[in-house]
């Protein structure tokens, strides 16, 4: 039953529906497209790996045999002759790349004072430059960078010692010792990071304690203009209404020459029937042609001589359904036959 149903449905129509939904879906897009005219992209193009290790060396001593100790553990502060750091960071980049990379290693003190709010403020700093590396150049899709830095520990808290005697100040004091780094590529598109070690430098008993990040990533943003997207919409939209014009004058067109067709072949054979009423004689029982010769004549014109001559009857018989009819003059085994059709049965 559904599907009779469908068959009856005109194909034509189907697919103007088809695109009439496709227009509206896409009017929609375009709605949204000017309501939000830019929108950005967010792409991962590089993925970083930091780590910080280190040894505490020690001062010879009658206590202790060995010559250094790991991370993670309690220093004593007189033991201590140098602490040895190790930087590394290893990138890696979504596709071959030509990166410029320079990186900074420099040790930094600061003394911190005890506010009567129980915050803390820096009061004094100083910046002690120990490496630099400038504009170097990698291709590839993997860079390491990986350096050593190693800290007189003595010498550092001297000075810090120095300055709280000088100034006859109570302050706590670190040493922080950084590995900066800075990357850049073809593109513009810039990396920063800091790998830092800090050490206490005012304890009897001391902790030392990293700040970096283990993993990192450089995510690029794009900002896309959607009035691209939207020019492109309405392009579509103008394409497919198009077609939907094209469609509606195409089914008009049919339309009408089906309704000056149909008209066309009633009118032609009313005025045959109304001119030539006397020799015709209609009948309703089918002709079996197939028994017959049979001769086409062009016109009625021509058959209504042949009558004239034969002085035979013109007979009629009409297909309703399938809007045909004959006039024929049937002698013996000889049909002559002038045949009217609706050439509307013709067009889709």
């Amino acid at each position: 039953m559904i599907d009779k149903m469908v068959r009856k449905i005109p194909i034509v129509y189907l697919v103007f529906s088809v695109i009439i939904i496709m227009s509206i879906f896409l009017l929609i897009l375009f709605s949204s497209n000017i309501l939000n005219p830019t929108s950005v992209e967010k792409k991962i193009t590089s993925t970083y790996q930091n780590s910080i290790n280190y040894k505490v060396y020690l001062a010879t001593n009658n206590f202790v045999t060995d010559t250094s100790l790991g991370m993670n553990q309690q220093y004593i502060a007189s033991m201590t002759n140098s602490i040895v750091i190790d930087f590394m960071q290893s990138a890696n980049f979504l596709s071959q790349s030509t990166v410029v990379y320079n990186y900074a290693m420099y040790a930094k003190i600061s003394a911190m004072y005890h506010n009567e709010d129980g915050t803390n403020s820096e009061i004094w700093s100083q910046l002690y430059p120990i490496k630099f590396v400038n504009n170097q150049t990698k291709v590839g899709t993997s860079l390491v960078l990986q350096d050593q830095v190693s800290i007189s520990y003595w010498q550092y808290r001297n000075i810090l010692d120095n300055f709280k005697n000088t100034y006859h100040l109570k302050v706590d004091g670190k040493l922080e010792v950084v590995m900066d780094i800075n990357y850049q590529d073809l593109d513009g598109n810039t990396k920063n990071s800091k790998l830092t070690t800090s050490i206490p430098l005012d304890d009897d008993v001391f902790r030392i304690s990293t700040d970096y990040k283990k993993k990192d990533s450089v995510v690029e943003k794009k900002t896309v203009n959607n009035m691209l997207v939207s020019s492109n919409v309405i392009l579509i939209v103008l394409v497919l209404l198009g077609i939907v014009g094209i469609l509606l004058i195409g089914l008009l067109v049919v339309k009408l020459l089906k309704i000056y067709s149909t008209n066309e072949y009633e009118r032609i054979k009313r005025k045959i029937k109304k001119d030539y009423g006397s020799i015709i004689v209609d009948i309703d029982n089918a002709i079996d042609f197939n028994t017959f010769t049979i001769f086409e004549i062009k016109s009625i014109t021509e058959l209504v001589d042949l009558e004239e001559e034969l002085r035979i009857p013109i007979l009629f018989y009409e297909k309703t359904k399938a809007k045909i009819c004959y006039f024929v003059i049937i002698k013996g085994h000889y049909m002559y036959r002038f045949t009217l059709r609706d050439v509307s049965q013709e067009i889709i």
